[in-house]
C-alpha cells in the first residue's frame, strides 16, 4: 500500500507545483510583437458593422494595429482605455491598455496608433492588452 501512496503523493505535489506556476505566469506583453493586421479605426468598425462573422474570422484573437483620432481617455479599475473615433457617432474602437501601461502624452484629438488583441464587437470594437505604438 505504501508503494502506491508515496508515488501518488509525489505526483500530486509535482502537479500542484506546475499548476501554481502556470496560474501565476505573467502574460506576454504585445508591445514587441508584430501586428498581424494594420487598419484604421473607421475601417475596423465598418468591417464589424457590415458582417460580424467575417470580421471575427479576420480579426478576432489576432494582434491588430489600429490608427485613428483619440476621442476619449478613461480609466476603470486601474486599466487605462483609449477610445478611437469612428464615423459612427455612437461607436468607437476601445483599446484597453495593459495594466500599468499608460497612454503617455496622448490627448483627446491626437492621432494615435495602438496595437492590441482584438476581442470582438460589442457595439464598439474592443482591443485588449493594448499598447500605444511610439
Amino acid at each position: 500500500m505504501k508503494k502506491v501512496i508515496i508515488p501518488l503523493l509525489i505526483l500530486g505535489l509535482v502537479g500542484a507545483g506546475i499548476g501554481y506556476y502556470m496560474y501565476n505566469k505573467p502574460v506576454e506583453r504585445l508591445e514587441k510583437k508584430q501586428a498581424e493586421v494594420s487598419i484604421s479605426a473607421d475601417q475596423l468598425l465598418s468591417d464589424y458593422e457590415t458582417n460580424e462573422k467575417e470580421a471575427d474570422a479576420k480579426y478576432l484573437g489576432k494582434i491588430v494595429e489600429v490608427n485613428g483620432k483619440v476621442s476619449q481617455i478613461t480609466s476603470e479599475e486601474g486599466i487605462n482605455k483609449v477610445h478611437l473615433e469612428t464615423s459612427n457617432p455612437i461607436a468607437a474602437v476601445i483599446c484597453d491598455l495593459d495594466k500599468g501601461n499608460d497612454p503617455g502624452n496622448l490627448k483627446v484629438g491626437d492621432q494615435a496608433k495602438i496595437k492590441g488583441m482584438c476581442s470582438g464587437y460589442l457595439g464598439d470594437v474592443i482591443l485588449d492588452r493594448s499598447a500605444v505604438v511610439r
